[in-house]
C-alpha cells in the first residue's frame, strides 16, 4: 500500500473538528498511540528517509490494545509525506521491542506518545493528534494501491486543505521525532 499523507500544525483543534464535521467527515476512533522508533547501527534506515517502528494503539472507549509494527519507504515526493507503508499486527510490544533489539537495531529517543481522534469520509482519513510536547496537528490520509495515482489523492486532498482555510504551504514533511528531537 501507498500512504498519500500531509501534516500540518493547527492553532485551534476544536474548529479544525468542527470544520471536518462541516464537509462530511464522521468522528471514528480516540485513542492513544506510543511509538518507538528503530533505527541499525549505521543510522540507514533514518539516513535514507525511512522509519521503522513499533506502535501500540489503545482504543481510550474500550482500553483494548494492538500492536503493530510497521516499515515506511522514502517519500515519494516533494510536497507530501506519501510513502509505500508496510504494516502488520504484532501480539506483544515488548516482545517485538526486543527481538529488533536483538538483532541489532537500535531504539531511537524520545518515544513519541500521542492522543488521536480520528474522522473519516469516504477513502479519506482525517486526524487530529494531540502529540505530547508539541501540540496539536492535523493529518489527512488516503491508502491507495501502488498502481494507482497518487497525483490524484493528493489533488483530493489539497481540495480538503483549502476548504478548511489551509494550502498545502501549510504543510510539514517534518515527523513528531524529528519534531521532538529538535526541540531538545
Amino acid at each position: 500500500m501507498v500512504e498519500v499523507e500531509i501534516k500540518l500544525p493547527i492553532k485551534n483543534k476544536e474548529i479544525v473538528e468542527k470544520s471536518l464535521e462541516k464537509l462530511g467527515f464522521v468522528k471514528a476512533g480516540l485513542v492513544r498511540e506510543e511509538d518507538v522508533y528503530f533505527d541499525n547501527e549505521s543510522s540507514r534506515i533514518r539516513e535514507n528517509g525511512e522509519a521503522l517502528r513499533v506502535r501500540k494503539v489503545t482504543n481510550l472507549a474500550t482500553d483494548e490494545s494492538e500492536t503493530r509494527i510497521t516499515f515506511k519507504g522514502k517519500k515519494l515526493d516533494q510536497v507530501s509525506m506519501t510513502r509505500k507503508e508496510l504494516e502488520t499486527g504484532v501480539s506483544d510490544a515488548e516482545v517485538c521491542i526486543q527481538i529488533l533489539e536483538a538483532i541489532g537495531y537500535q531504539a531511537i529517543p524520545p518515544e513519541v506518545v500521542k492522543t488521536r481522534q480520528e474522522y473519516t469520509f469516504e477513502n479519506v482519513t482525517a486526524c487530529i493528534d494531540q502529540v505530547q510536547d508539541l501540540g496539536d496537528f492535523l493529518e489527512l490520509e488516503i491508502l491507495i494501491e501502488e498502481d494507482e495515482n497518487k497525483e490524484n489523492a493528493l489533488l483530493q486532498i489539497e481540495k480538503i486543505l483549502q476548504r478548511l482555510g489551509y494550502t498545502l504551504k501549510d504543510t510539514t514533511r517534518t515527523s513528531y521525532l524529528s519534531m521532538l528531537q529538535l526541540d531538545k
